[in-house]
């Protein structure tokens, strides 16, 4: 009897640079960021802006907004160089496939970055589960789905070849409703499809 041995899909390029989530130790990613970007490799770490008020003074710092996630613009020859890096732990698989993010994704998250949040609701007739897309602003383009959370409407952003929801504060009047109650009775990604190697 003879066993079928599956192939796995493998998106790396011995010309072409493409973008690859990689995932590094526990509050490690600016360090990583920073050695990866000291070999040469093209790096990208989202960061935002987190203010705290104290009793006498107000501190902004710049925190990682995917925990444990950097992104690396790379070619085949420099997969080894990057997993060689000190703090890596490996490259996000998707079922077990080395997948690259498409550049409009990682674009989604330079403007998520660069959002201002702060900004006032008006009621809309959207519900939860709704599919929206965002048709004004830094956001412009983006399709997610629309959530309710402590009465504020957010847009909980799909991004599929990254594994990860982002939740974002928009205001409605932003939104255009593309297909009502889409994703009710369906769940977000499961992690489980999800590795690292």
């Amino acid at each position: 009897m003879t066993s079928t041995k599956h192939t796995y899909q493998n998106d790396l390029s011995a010309t072409e640079s493409k973008w690859f989530a990689v995932l590094t130790r526990v509050k490690a990613e600016k360090m990583v960021a920073c050695l990866l970007a000291d070999r040469k490799i093209s790096v990208y770490l989202p960061l935002q802006k987190i203010t705290k008020v104290y009793t006498r003074k107000k501190r902004t710092s710049l925190i990682p907004l995917m925990y444990r996630y950097v992104f690396v613009h790379i070619t085949q020859p420099q997969y080894v160089q990057v997993l060689e890096t000190p703090h890596v732990e490996g490259f996000i698989r998707f079922n077990k496939n080395l997948l690259s993010i498409p550049d409009f994704e990682i674009e989604w998250l330079q403007r998520v970055t660069g959002e201002q949040a702060d900004i006032a609701l008006e009621h809309r007739p959207f519900s939860a589960g709704d599919k929206v897309r965002v048709v004004y602003g830094n956001l412009t383009g983006l399709v997610g789905k629309l959530i309710k959370s402590l009465g504020k409407n957010e847009l909980l952003v799909e991004l599929e070849h990254i594994g990860i929801g982002l939740r974002i504060q928009i205001d409605p009047s932003h939104l255009e409703l593309m297909t009502p109650g889409k994703y009710k009775d369906s769940e977000s990604t499961s992690k489980s499809r999800y590795s690292f190697v």
